[in-house]
């Protein structure tokens, strides 16, 4: 397991802020300058934290996660302010590669299995802050999730019990220290305030780390337009429009034919006809409510959703894109 290096942005009003319950900016507050910064230094991903409180706010912070994704080109998760599935709809559409709930809220717990279904559990990280979060949904965890967010030192308790990795996000300043937690066998990465501050030198913290035979991460190369949100983009494949909707098909296709546990089409596949027709029901009567809101941003999430359910039904019913364009093309 190659351990990741995974800065934290803690996001107030769209700004940077230094930490939990501070109102200090952190550099000037600019994020997607951060995102930047962090990644040409050889950051693997990002963790922002949503401090968020009233509901506009929240709407605010979830374009401005989705403008740093954009910007920053390395993975993102976000955590904070998740209250129901909604919000992770939106962040995931919003450029996510994974979404953190917090296992101190019960109603997160809630969450965590029809999430994982319907956006696969690779997209679902767990934050606890105790070993009794992890203990008493230790099977679900596990089953629904791709890994914990520790908020605290709790990665042995964790190992004694399972082999999910642990993200380990640390008040822990000193370098000999960090080395010592990152030889932990299922310690996947490091956050918290070591590698966050604008002063570490990420890149050669992970020479240190090679020197100990710690398998990490290259650095992030600026310009490599292979990676793009955390995703690999063939390099011979030109994109376009279609061709985004010719790969989601694709994948449909392989679920049906080699289903995964805990994928959410392969629960639509199961459920069948009826089940998939209340989901493209329930998405045209969203993409109304988005358009009387008049929010161009909704509307586009609320289509990209119409269309992914259509092409479960397609698959469903052996149709193909070829099927609709020759359909499109006469009429």
């Amino acid at each position: 397991m190659k351990k990741q290096m995974i800065p934290c942005l803690y996001l107030q009003y769209e700004k940077a802020v230094t930490g939990f319950g501070q109102r200090n900016l952190l550099g000037d507050g600019d994020v997607e300058a951060l995102g930047r910064f962090y990644r040409d230094g050889g950051a693997d991903g990002l963790l922002i934290f949503d401090f968020s409180s009233e509901e506009q706010e929240h709407e605010r912070a979830i374009k401005k996660i989705g403008s740093i994704c954009r910007t920053a080109e390395i993975p993102v998760m976000t955590a904070g302010n998740i209250k129901c599935m909604d919000d992770i709809k939106k962040l995931i559409y919003a450029g996510c590669e994974k979404v953190v709930l917090n296992f101190s809220k019960k109603s997160n717990i809630l969450l965590l299995e029809e999430a994982s279904r319907r956006f696969g559990k690779e997209k679902m990280v767990i934050s606890i802050s105790s070993f009794h979060e992890f203990a008493d949904n230790q099977k679900l965890i596990e089953q629904c999730s791709d890994g914990i967010l520790a908020l605290d030192s709790l990665q042995d308790e964790v190992a004694a019990v399972s082999q999910i990795p642990v993200l380990l996000h640390t008040d822990e300043g000193k370098e000999e220290e960090l080395i010592a937690l990152l030889k932990g066998k299922y310690v996947s990465g490091l956050s918290g305030a070591y590698i966050s501050n604008l002063y570490t030198k990420i890149h050669k913290f992970k020479e240190r780390c090679r020197e100990e035979n710690i398998p990490v991460n290259r650095e992030f190369e600026k310009g490599d337009s292979s990676r793009r949100n955390g995703k690999i983009v063939s390099e011979s494949f030109p994109e376009s429009s279609f061709s985004v909707l010719q790969d989601v098909y694709k994948l449909i296709l392989d679920r049906k034919e080699n289903p995964q546990e805990g994928s959410y089409i392969n629960y639509l596949f199961d459920k069948g006809t009826d089940k998939i027709l209340k989901k493209i029901g329930e998405e045209c009567t969203d993409i109304v409510i988005a358009a009387k809101n008049e929010d161009k941003e909704e509307i586009a999430c609320e289509i990209s959703d119409l269309l992914y359910h259509i092409m479960v039904l397609m698959a469903e019913k052996g149709i193909f894109w070829e099927d609709i364009t020759q359909e499109l093309t006469g009429k």
